[in-house]
């Protein structure tokens, strides 16, 4: 049996735990979420003067509001993950506000694009609680922001493992089935990320995500098609994964996609078709489905 071919690795993030053979996705960029001051500020201003669009809020809220406001204005200083950060971040997740809710999603978003590292449960709780909230089913806002958070967080090994493990799959697989493109872009973004680990790429398979990553291999959109096309790429390095690539139907997707306007579309199907005829099972396979591909 040959090697599996290496992949690019992107520049969307920069840590030492992100393996250089594996690919890493193109996430909404910091544009998406630069509003977070003002919109908190907003907030503050509308708790102060008792208006909050008939919606509840209490005093620790207020207070969380507060503070979460002096923190960002000044976020080189703190360490958001621990301590009174994480405090407010966490009151204003869990709030019947949907205004406070979407503050706290937006805040994740911004804070995970500069500032990554291991983390221990107590900060991934909050966000998946955001993103599974059925109050948040309709804001397509929270369910963005709250998919870049988790993208952002995976770039590290260890948060990949807790990602996975704290039931994280299946309310990503969901959101990759929404007809919102930065929202499909970012849910299928943290897949990709969450695939650069073996002990990942199982669980996603059987997780149900690899015919969404099909459907959207061949989407319009550039975006989405670079990180669907990605994160099948990053599946290709496992055995077991191959094959499962093979039963759901992605071979003739990828071979569609070889024609490609996008270079990176073209390299990603490419390389992933390497991959998987790695194994002489499934170069006999493709053989006798696309004998004009060998």
């Amino acid at each position: 049996m040959g090697n599996c071919l290496s992949c690019f690795q992107s520049n969307t993030h920069e840590d030492t735990n992100a393996g250089a053979s594996e690919q890493q996705p193109l996430l909404n960029g910091s544009d998406g979420y630069s509003s977070t001051v003002n919109e908190t500020t907003n907030i503050q201003h509308d708790t102060n003067s008792n208006n909050t669009n008939n919606l509840p809020i209490n005093d620790n809220e207020r207070e969380a509001v507060s503070l979460l406001l002096q923190y960002l204005e000044d976020k080189d200083r703190y360490d958001f993950y621990t301590g009174g950060p994480l405090e407010a971040l966490t009151t204003l997740s869990y709030s019947e506000n949907i205004n406070l809710r979407r503050s706290a999603a937006l805040a994740f978003a911004e804070i995970t694009e500069k500032f990554v590292r291991a983390v221990p449960k107590e900060v991934i709780e909050p966000i998946l609680a955001l993103l599974t909230d059925p109050r948040n089913g309709s804001d397509e806002q929270i369910k963005i922001a709250t998919c870049a958070a988790l993208g952002n967080f995976a770039v590290n090994d260890t948060n990949k493992k807790l990602i996975v493990s704290m039931g994280c799959l299946n309310p990503l697989v969901e959101q990759m089935l929404s007809n919102d493109v930065e929202l499909q872009c970012n849910a299928v973004g943290c897949i990709t990320n969450l695939a650069t680990i073996d002990e990942n790429k199982f669980k996603i398979a059987k997780s149900g995500a690899l015919i969404p990553l099909i459907q959207l291999a061949k989407s319009s959109h550039t975006r989405v098609q670079r990180n669907s096309t990605g994160a099948l790429l990053n599946m290709t390095h496992s055995v077991e994964t191959r094959r499962e690539l093979i039963n759901v139907g992605a071979i003739p997707v990828l071979i569609g996609l070889l024609n490609s306007s996008d270079a990176d579309v073209q390299y990603y199907c490419t390389t992933a078709l390497s991959n998987i005829a790695v194994d002489e099972e499934n170069r006999n396979r493709m053989q006798s489905t696309e004998p004009d591909l060998l």
